[in-house]
């Protein structure tokens, strides 16, 4: 399943290292979902025997949206998910591959990007992201990928899959190369624009109803609650002057001791990131994500029709 927009300079080595790295172990069918490229991802995708999908509509292309469509769209017993620009290995896909098939309560396995682990064991992780492998069963169990998320879909689907009693593990292996992509003001902004900021707050709202996944959401961004409390906390002493001046000043010199430690471009692009973060949070909260369920599967253009993939040949 690969999951992809604007990715015409890396998607033809994203699908072949898909293509190659299944083609000596299992039956598998290849699944691209495309989130209404402006470039020409989909018609070099089409340039193989591959099934491509299509999200026509620019108001349903959240990073979940595409994984949740090749979820529908999939056959297979074992659903292996890859960014388009990235590319897998597949000595992890073999490891991934074996961990499910000998332990039925792991629901998904991940591993690395980029840099193997310092640490050469298996360890339990509570959500998988990346490239990764999930049992479609444990996906079929509890939703699969909520398609309304701005972001954290697979955070969230890593608690959904945990609460119900699932198990996730993460593999020392590099299971994929991914572009190094660093949190500069640029991307900060992209982020915004995109929506992707808005992810947290809606995850919350989405777990209301369940006091284990709100907690462990909660916990995960405990930083940034404790932030938008400062802040608040900022609001509210406008109307005492003398802790105002307090409040004043222990923000500066949190300022200052973050400048000395970081230097002043790296200060401001953490200050910038944490700020952007928290609007981000509230902002959330107030845009309540669609029932997954009510996804407009028939909106979805199906360009191709792939072939299924053999071990004896296609």
């Amino acid at each position: 399943m690969i999951v992809t927009y604007n990715e015409a300079d890396r998607i033809k080595a994203c699908i072949e290292s898909v293509i190659s790295s299944c083609r000596d172990r299992v039956d598998f069918e290849v699944i691209l979902v495309d989130s209404n490229s402006t470039d020409g991802t989909v018609d070099i995708a089409t340039e193989y025997p591959i099934t491509v999908a299509r999200i026509a509509d620019d108001e349903l292309t959240t990073p979940g949206a595409g994984r949740y469509v090749g979820t529908k769209i999939a056959r297979g017993e074992r659903v292996l998910f890859v960014d388009g620009d990235m590319v897998i290995h597949a000595e992890w896909l073999g490891r991934a591959l074996d961990v499910l098939d000998a332990q039925p309560t792991v629901a998904a396995v991940d591993g690395h990007l980029n840099t193997p682990s310092a640490i050469e064991t298996t360890t339990h992780v509570e959500a998988v992201r990346g490239v990764a492998l999930y049992r479609a069963e444990a996906l079929d169990a509890v939703g699969g990928f909520d398609p309304y998320l701005q972001s954290l879909e697979d955070i969230h689907l890593g608690f959904e899959l945990s609460a119900a009693g699932y198990e996730l593990r993460r593999l020392p292996e590099v299971a994929g190369d991914h572009p190094p992509r660093t949190a500069s003001a640029p991307e900060i902004l992209r982020r915004w624009r995109r929506g992707y900021t808005f992810g947290t707050g809606q995850a919350l709202r989405r777990s209301a109803g369940s006091k284990q996944l709100l907690a462990k959401h909660l916990s995960r961004i405990r930083y940034r609650l404790a932030l938008l409390a400062w802040l608040c906390a900022g609001v509210v002493s406008i109307l005492f002057p003398l802790i105002l001046l307090s409040w004043l000043g222990f923000s500066t010199l949190a300022v200052v001791l973050l400048t000395v430690r970081l230097g002043v471009r790296d200060a401001i692009r953490i200050l910038l990131a944490k700020a952007v973060g928290v609007v981000g949070l509230v902002r959330g909260l107030f845009d309540p994500p669609a029932p997954p369920e009510s996804f407009p599967l028939a909106a979805v253009e199906i360009v191709k029709r792939g072939t299924v993939y053999t071990t004896d040949g296609m």
